[in-house]
């Protein structure tokens, strides 16, 4: 039999890694060798249906299996019914979570012949098995239940096995366990089986010296709670400081659970970590069953400050119970711990969660088809949420891509103005302005309308150019970039260096001295050779007000 996994990504980046489809070929190869032939395609949705069709079929499959998600429902749907247009006889299946969480019949619309629900390790091996046989695979389709793997040390690692090369992907996805402790209305982690199952640690440390040895640049932890069990959590900080301190993680975390050593292990070692505070409300969160102890959360973030730990949070809007002023509160709530970015979502009802459940309940509307986005609530109405999806947009713009981080505060602090009021400035001049400068560009504009605007147009030129510096730092190279500064950069950065972040006071220490700056990376470090000004570097500056 030649079976072939199908993973469709969103786009080519480091995460699009098929680690499920990988998961289920070694489990295959180890049980079937020699009788089943896996193979595994990486096909993307803006890809042609038509391209992807080519490249399926190239590989003459017996079955196929997809890998069904919410960004990929519709594309697999319309693939599936080519192929058994193609060929009735061909065996299709899926899995994924649009298949497991109550969509199973609906998603499926004759298109397949099964699916396999939840985790799929154990439930594939007797379905292969039955199909070697001779068996109808239509006779599967009511006969395949979730079947979770209660030991996860009996699988195979496909990095270890060879399943999975390396060389063909941007990063890896690096799974530690399985299962959630929480009980998160909006989320279907929890659902199924219960508690936390984790691989062996002698599996994590081959696998991460693999991927230490193979050059791996990035590993994204998929573990929704990386930190609940601190003492595992400390092991494996110590393990990747200690084998591969060269290569660059991502871990979710959950603030409760950080302590002074966790977060210096943390900043120990190249890392990111994303906070999931959805709301700082307690009130709210408790609609979807969620807490939060503001105090605590304050407390536990600073031990990440006080490390030098990279961080970022989650928000979302449209929760029930809460309003616009409420999400604008939280947004300004996280915006003070100074994060490395913040993803802000709107809140989506995906099928089998319990919030599907509870929804009408708690007054709200929602579409009910991929992406099951909430439209509106008795207290978000639905001008409300699109003053939210703007914000979000425009903030993801302004300080995710534009890395704002070293100057955003110091910008707001001059203007007195709380973050959501200038992200909901930042809205509306948007709206009138053209969008085809680049970031920082744009930065510099805004910032300069604004600065104005608000009568504080002495400040201006000092303003641009920290956001010119830290700007051009996230771009340099070995190359030189010659840039224009109003005031010296070097002697900007020595005050910032030394403690002061007041615009104000920045500017009595710094009068205006317009020069040119070779900037470039030695050793990694950024230098800066300071140029007498040129007419044209400073006309061009100035251009862009």
């Amino acid at each position: 039999m030649k079976l072939l996994f199908v993973a469709i990504h969103i786009e080519p980046s480091a995460r699009a890694v098929p680690l499920g489809p990988a998961m289920l070929a070694a489990v295959l190869d180890r049980q079937f060798s020699g009788c089943v032939d896996t193979q595994i395609l990486d096909l993307y949705v803006d890809q042609t249906v038509d391209d992807c069709m080519t490249q399926i079929l190239a590989h003459a499959p017996d079955c196929i299996g997809f890998s069904v998600y919410m960004w990929n429902r519709n594309r697999t749907l319309e693939i599936a019914q080519l192929l058994k247009q193609d060929n009735p006889d061909r065996v299709l299946f899926a899995g994924g979570p649009e298949v497991s969480m109550g969509q199973g019949p609906d998603i499926a619309m004759g298109l397949f012949d099964f699916v396999l629900p939840g985790e799929c390790e154990a439930s594939i091996v007797p379905v292969i098995e039955y199909l070697l046989a001779g068996g109808a695979p239509q006779r599967l389709s009511e006969n395949v239940a979730m079947n979770p793997v209660k030991d996860l040390s009996c699988l195979p690692s496909p990095y270890l096995d060879g399943t999975l090369d390396l060389k063909q992907y941007q990063g890896v996805l690096w799974e530690l366990s399985r299962g959630c402790p929480y009980k998160c209305d909006f989320c279907y982690e929890s659902r199924g089986q219960s508690g936390i199952r984790r691989y062996p640690m002698k599996r994590i440390t081959d696998e991460l010296r693999l991927f230490s040895e193979a050059g791996v640049e990035q590993i994204f932890v998929l573990d929704p709670t990386f930190n609940y069990n601190k003492a595992k959590a400390k092991s494996v900080l110590r393990l990747i400081r200690d084998v591969a301190p060269e290569i660059y993680f991502f871990f979710e975390v959950r603030s409760e659970f950080i302590d002074a050593e966790l977060a210096e292990l943390f900043a120990s070692i190249p890392c990111s970590l994303q906070i999931g505070l959805q709301s700082v409300s307690d009130r709210v969160l408790k609609n979807v069953n969620r807490s939060i102890d503001a105090v605590d959360f304050e407390q536990k973030v600073f031990l990440l400050h006080q490390a030098g730990a990279v961080y970022g949070f989650d928000l979302i809007y449209g929760l029930p119970g809460d309003t616009l002023k409420g999400f604008c509160k939280s947004f300004d709530f996280v915006m003070g711990f100074i994060p490395n970015h913040v993803d802000i979502f709107p809140l989506a009802v995906l099928p089998g969660t319990r919030l599907q459940e509870t929804a009408q309940s708690l007054g709200l509307t929602y579409a009910v088809s991929v992406p099951y986005l909430v439209k509106s609530t008795s207290t978000f109405g639905v001008k409300d949420m699109a003053i939210a999806a703007d914000m979000a947009k425009a903030f993801d713009r302004f300080y995710n891509k534009g890395q704002a981080v070293p100057w955003f505060n110091i910008v707001l602090q001059a203007l007195s103005m709380r973050p959501s009021t200038f992200v909901r400035r930042l809205v509306r001049w948007l709206k009138l302005n053209p969008q085809d400068q680049d970031i920082v560009a744009l930065q510099k504009a805004f910032i300069t309308d604004l600065f104005d605007q608000q009568g504080f147009s002495q400040l201006t030129s000092l303003a641009r150019d920290l956001v010119t510096y830290f700007g051009t730092f996230e771009m340099l190279t070995e190359e030189e970039t010659r840039v224009a500064f109003q005031h010296d950069p070097s002697a900007l950065l020595d005050l910032l260096s030394s403690g002061i972040t007041d615009l104000e006071e920045l500017a009595d220490c710094l009068p205006e001295s317009p020069c040119d700056a070779s900037l470039k990376l030695e050793n990694d470090v950024p230098s800066i050779l300071i140029h007498e000004a040129s007419p044209t570097s400073l006309a061009h500056d100035n251009a862009d007000s």
